[in-house]
């Protein structure tokens, strides 16, 4: 068939997410107009042809779809994309570096996504814009590819996540739970301070950094900014969503501390799908996490009652004897 045109979706004027009858409509409209026959453009009726013999073949499809999309070893704006990190629903994230300044970022591609799924994209850079902590990646620039699809950069934050970790060693000691759970409270009360609420706090989302003993709470494409009563979840994870998220219901600051509640148990190798912290769990640090995930959000802890980060060090004290853990070695993985 020879070089195939550089994006084919462009020469049919269809989206990248267009079904099998949009892109034959499309190519049935714009042959009428471009066939040799009716003294049209013969190099763009070819061209026509190429695009829609492959992409209405699956196999075709897929295998141009993936060589279009993989970014890797790419330039992207000002930077260059290095290794591919992670892949999910809305995309690949990679490790990438500022060409001049050969600083390491975080591009997060979002392709084949709805303009729905764009604008959760979209919120997660404004949600994040301006916040400066050292448990917040820091948003560095939203750039559009020429294929319409946006990439996110930011911060690249190093170390395993708090999944990855687990899978990898298994269930943690109760007092690294503690300590990982005081950071990612120190980062809640700094967002919800400034009128974020996560929305997505789970195992995945939580980069440890062993050697520091600190965290970094990553992904706010469910965040949602200075919630109103008429806002609603647009999206959840299983076992790690409170129950108002799972209903749809608006997100509240004590949205989050169910979802770290729960981030401990399965940190503390517990059953997330019954809610139960292991038995040999402290007493204190085991009333902390069912305070957290109680069911009706009002019975929740609550920011204006009560600092959890003084809570929290007051559960370490009595469940440890310390209020820090001496950076107190974590697994390797």
């Amino acid at each position: 068939m020879g070089k195939q045109p550089d994006n084919l979706y462009d020469i049919l004027e269809v989206s990248p997410r267009a079904r099998e009858e949009v892109i034959k409509a499309a190519y049935n409209a714009l042959i009428k107009e471009y066939h040799p026959d009716r003294n049209g453009d013969g190099r763009v009726a070819r061209s026509l042809n190429e695009a829609k013999e492959t992409l209405l073949d699956r196999k075709r499809r897929t295998a141009y779809d993936k060589d279009r999309l993989d970014l890797d070893g790419k330039v992207v704006g000002d930077y260059r994309v290095l290794e591919l990190i992670a892949e999910g629903g809305f995309g690949k994230t990679y490790k990438g570096e500022h060409i001049l300044a050969r600083a390491p970022v975080c591009i997060k591609h979002a392709h084949y996504v709805s303009p729905q799924d764009e604008e959760i994209l979209l919120n997660e850079a404004r949600a994040i814009w301006d916040l400066r902590h050292y448990g917040i990646p820091n948003m560095r620039n939203i750039i559009k590819l020429d294929d319409g699809s946006l990439a996110l950069v930011m911060s690249y934050v190093p170390g395993p996540t708090l999944e990855q970790l687990v899978t990898k060693v298994g269930r943690l000691d109760a007092e690294h739970v503690a300590w990982i759970a005081e950071r990612s409270l120190n980062v809640l009360k700094y967002l919800h301070y400034h009128g974020v609420v996560h929305g997505d706090v789970k195992p995945q989302n939580i980069i440890i950094q062993p050697e520091s003993h600190t965290i970094v709470l990553v992904d706010y494409g469910l965040s949602i900014i200075r919630p109103r009563a008429d806002d609603r979840s647009v999206g959840f994870t299983p076992y790690f969503a409170s129950p108002e998220q799972k209903k749809g219901s608006v997100l509240v600051p004590q949205s989050d501390f169910y979802g770290l509640g729960m981030t401990m148990i399965y940190a503390l190798g517990g059953d997330v799908q019954k809610r139960a912290v292991p038995t040999k769990t402290p007493d204190p640090l085991c009333d902390f996490i069912k305070r957290m995930i109680l069911f009706d959000v009002l019975a929740r802890p609550d920011w204006e009652k009560e600092d959890l980060t003084e809570t929290i060090q007051t559960v370490r004290k009595e469940s440890f004897g310390r209020k820090s853990s001496n950076l107190k070695p974590l697994p390797t993985i």
